[in-house]
């Protein structure tokens, strides 16, 4: 007992002299036409946590490795609201001890950030895929199609290149091409009773029916549903289109008995109620033997107001991340299959009741490229009926740029049947035609050895390549820029990727082979017959400025046929549309 009376004793001492740490603190009047705190940012220098106040009210709570010295880049707080009010910005250190004294030297307001006036031209920035204008990024949340706009809410930590500080960055876009980032959508809640929270992934939708009760003036919210990872599932409401948001009173609006995130909602039509499919760690199931287990699963739980929810079943085998839609079956008239796919984008494919998941077929690996392919989710209410994905290029970083990673080109997704069953097929979005400029084509075109098919483009050009090739008696060779896709012609197919992916087993079902390609930086995609193999792969090594198709045989009588080969240029997603 005195043991334990002398732990609580030190303990209580220890959170006192943690409260009582002193702190540095710096008072900054935010003039008219401020618009940024900024923030200089060095790896090298410690972590310390940041608490950012206007005229009292919490603004932002993160850590930051705030630069001592010269800084690595410098990232920002958006003030734009607050002009004409006292911005107050307090540092403590993280282990508790005294705050260097200078840290917040360099620390102001201003009308631009340093390094403003070079975004999206660094030197590594990818070109036609989106990124954040500072810090790190990972799974896309909340896809939505609201009043003419597409609304991009991702995983962001805006004030370092590393995960970490997990809020939702958010930027929209009228074509899916040309994105605008605006400012920071969905922030961690810090208040009495949540500890160490994080806005994690969710889904974004729209309620016309107002189930839910939330219309106001006239207004129905964007309504995101996400992981408050201090709390649980939670509701935050935009009456602005997604340009602010307010934290539900009634949150959290489901718990998990233990870990649980990433809920996917949606309404569905036949049941007239809302479906909320979400991975959870922590189901019970009792085995034949009467002990009971935990098992992870994709739960289905189904709710008539968005706020109460109840459980209905599951689909066991999954991890994090879930997508649940309905497609049509390429080639059968009137037939409809239901598709479900976590993280990893393995998914399984069979009828939903809007209760029930009915597994036809089980897992399907639907990327190839070693694991750069995560996270992706599908749109809310696209335009025609269009499943629309974006992914994020997991992996596929940026060294000693100011910001981490982006998100893949966005796909149409179509479910088709092909000899190996259902196949659910990616292709790049329509829209790419719109970026096309300094376009080559070469168009029948026998190839065997020394006789190629090739183009050359301007180095380090963003490029779409669309090439067509009828299978002759030779192995088949797409090069571009020095990366390798080959089909042997007998049904193994192998790419050159940054993870030795092993070749796959494919058997086309037509003597004529598609591979659609884009380029950009230090990322490939590729999409084989229409989607039918997809790849996402880094692309780090030493590129050439050559697309070119060729045999890989010294037997000049072995050929193949180039029916066409299709190069083009792209324009920046970055300019102005």
């Amino acid at each position: 007992m005195r043991r334990i009376l002398f732990t609580v004793c030190c303990m209580a001492f220890v959170w006192e002299a943690l409260a009582q740490t002193p702190s540095e603190i710096k008072k900054i009047k935010i003039r008219k036409g401020d618009l940024y705190l900024n923030l200089p940012v060095n790896a090298a220098d410690p972590s310390v946590e940041a608490t950012v106040t206007v005229d009292g009210k919490l603004l932002d709570r993160f850590t930051i490795n705030l630069a001592k010295g010269a800084p690595q880049f410098w990232t920002y707080v958006d003030v734009s609201a607050y002009q004409g009010k006292t911005l107050q910005i307090m540092l403590k250190e993280r282990d508790g001890k005294t705050t260097a004294s200078g840290r917040l030297n360099n620390v102001a307001t201003g009308a631009t950030y340093p390094g403003q006036d070079s975004v999206y031209k660094e030197k590594a920035r990818p070109q036609v895929h989106f990124s954040a204008q500072r810090g790190w990024i990972n799974d896309p949340n909340g896809l939505l199609f609201h009043d003419g706009e597409y609304h991009l809410f991702f995983q962001h930590n805006p004030y370092g290149w590393p995960w970490g500080n997990m809020h939702w960055g958010h930027a929209v876009s009228t074509d899916l091409l040309h994105w605008k980032q605006l400012k920071e959508a969905i922030l961690p809640v810090v208040k009495e009773g949540v500890v160490d929270d994080a806005a994690f992934s969710g889904t974004a939708t729209l309620d016309p029916n107002n189930t839910a009760g939330f219309r106001k003036n006239g207004i129905d919210p964007i309504i995101a549903t996400y992981t408050s990872t201090g709390r649980g599932e939670c509701i935050q409401l935009s009456y602005d289109n997604g340009r602010t948001f307010e934290d539900y009173a009634g949150n959290p609006v489901l718990k998990h008995r233990g870990e649980g995130r990433d809920p996917k909602v949606f309404w569905y039509t036949p049941g007239k109620h809302w479906v909320m499919v979400v991975w959870d760690a922590s189901v019970p199931k009792k085995m034949s033997v009467g002990q009971e287990v935990m098992v992870r699963e994709h739960s289905i739980y189904t709710s008539s107001d968005l706020k109460k929810w109840t459980y209905q079943s599951g689909v066991e085998g999954f991890f994090e991340c879930p997508d649940l839609f309905e497609l049509p079956v390429g080639g059968k008239q009137g037939v409809k299959k239901w598709v479900m796919y976590d993280a990893n984008g393995r998914y399984v494919v069979g009828d939903f009741n809007g209760k029930v998941f009915t597994v036809e077929q089980h897992f399907t690996k639907y990327e190839h490229g070693g694991g750069y392919f995560y996270a992706a989710q599908t749109f809310n209410h696209a335009p025609n009926n269009r499943r629309i994905q974006i992914g994020w290029g997991r992996d596929i970083t940026h060294p000693n740029m100011p910001f981490n990673q982006a998100m893949l080109f966005p796909t149409e997704l179509t479910l088709r049947m092909t000899d190996s069953g259902y196949r659910l097929c990616p292709t790049p979005i329509k829209e790419i035609s719109t970026l096309h400029k300094n376009s080559q084509r070469v168009n029948d075109k026998v190839v065997n050895a020394g006789n190629n098919a090739s183009v050359t483009v301007t180095a380090d050009a963003p490029v779409h390549i669309v090439a067509e090739f009828e299978r002759g008696n030779v192995p088949m060779t797409l090069n571009i820029f020095g990366n390798e896709i080959r089909f042997d012609n007998e049904w193994t197919f192998s790419a050159t990727t940054a993870r030795n992916e092993p070749p796959v087993v494919y058997a086309p079902q037509s003597a004529t082979f598609k591979i659609e390609a884009i380029v950009d930086k230090n990322i490939l995609e590729f999409f084989i017959n229409d989607g039918e193999l997809y790849y996402v792969t880094a692309f780090n090594g030493r590129k050439n400025d050559k697309v070119e198709a060729l045999a890989t045989d010294r037997d000049p009588t072995r050929k193949f046929f180039v029916k066409k080969l299709e190069v083009h240029e792209l324009n920046s997603i970055w300019t102005t549309k």
